[in-house]
């Protein structure tokens, strides 16, 4: 049987984050044409700073291997709480790991006191719409996307009311 865990960036190497979303991307490769840079960056920022990394984040693992990962902004708490990059390897995705990735993630961001909200913004042409939507976001913004990524469908933007 299969074991689920999330565990924290810091028990991986700087490239995990970078790999993952490649890997979860994968389906057309214009999205590493247009966002590796980005997904670089982050990369470098999540393990040049650990301490964010390990409160902000995880990765969620199975039988110890990366899968997936999630992140959040806290900073305009408590306002917001922003859902970052949330991604799941290629291999895995419509098996339910994305769905418990999120739930953890939400679980964890509850706990900050007097939260009245978590947002994230998707795009309408991926499975997140669904999955956000599954765990209890609601739409409540859409505005066209008329860049270079706009294969990706139009900007969705969800929240949950705490």
């Amino acid at each position: 049987m299969l074991t689920l865990e999330f565990k924290k960036f810091t028990d991986f190497p700087r490239g995990t984050m970078y790999d993952l979303l490649c890997d979860a991307y994968s389906y057309d490769e214009r999205n590493k044409n247009i966002w590796e840079k980005n997904w670089k960056e982050s990369d470098d920022f999540f393990y040049d700073n650990p301490e964010i990394a390990d409160k902000y984040g995880f990765v969620t693992c199975i039988d110890g291997d990366p899968i997936g990962f999630v992140t959040w902004d806290p900073r305009k708490q408590p306002d917001y709480v922003e859902i970052g990059h949330n991604g799941i390897r290629e291999k895995y995705k419509r098996q339910g790991y994305g769905h418990k990735q999120l739930e953890e993630a939400l679980r964890r961001i509850k706990e900050y006191e007097g939260l009245k909200r978590i947002i994230v913004c998707t795009n309408s042409n991926l499975a997140a719409p669904r999955n956000y939507e599954s765990v209890g976001f609601k739409l409540y913004d859409r505005k066209p996307n008329e860049t270079e990524s706009a294969f990706t469908g139009d900007y969705l933007y969800y929240e949950i009311e705490l």
